[in-house]
């Protein structure tokens, strides 16, 4: 699902992801790196990583790991329905209910959360600096 919001959301990019995730796993096979092979090909996301944050509560901060370009997708689930998404440098508070999806960029926008479960999408820079950054030039 969070694949499909970004190619709604930012084709160019969910373009770039694919076409990253594809050399990635071709450089995988080639070199030998058999296990990284298998994980890649069933690996369902265009992004290079999945967490799940429990019963976190996160200060104010942004992501000086996640690419400025790349839009991450944070998505509440549970049963939880008293969580705010707070988008500080933006002064935006969402309302987080189990199933609401947000989206945006963790370098640039300041944001902190009171959750109890989340699913969290990223781009990391080591994977994608230079194929995204080369499609969105």
């Amino acid at each position: 699902l969070a694949s499909a919001a970004l190619h709604v959301m930012h084709p160019e990019l969910y373009w770039a992801s694919v076409r990253t995730h594809v050399e990635c796993r071709h450089l995988s096979a080639n070199q030998g790196l058999h296990d990284m092979h298998r994980f890649l090909k069933h690996w369902a996301l265009v992004y290079t990583g999945a967490a799940v944050m429990c019963n976190c509560n996160s200060p104010n901060h942004r992501d000086p790991k996640c690419l400025p370009e790349v839009f991450d997708i944070l998505t509440s689930i549970g049963s939880y329905w008293h969580v705010v998404m707070c988008l500080t440098n933006l002064r935006i508070d969402l309302g987080y209910t189990p199933g609401v999806m947000v989206s945006y960029s963790g370098h640039l926008v300041r944001h902190m959360l009171r959750t109890r479960i989340v699913l969290t999408a990223k781009a990391r820079q080591s994977v994608r600096v230079a194929e995204i950054r080369k499609t969105l030039q």
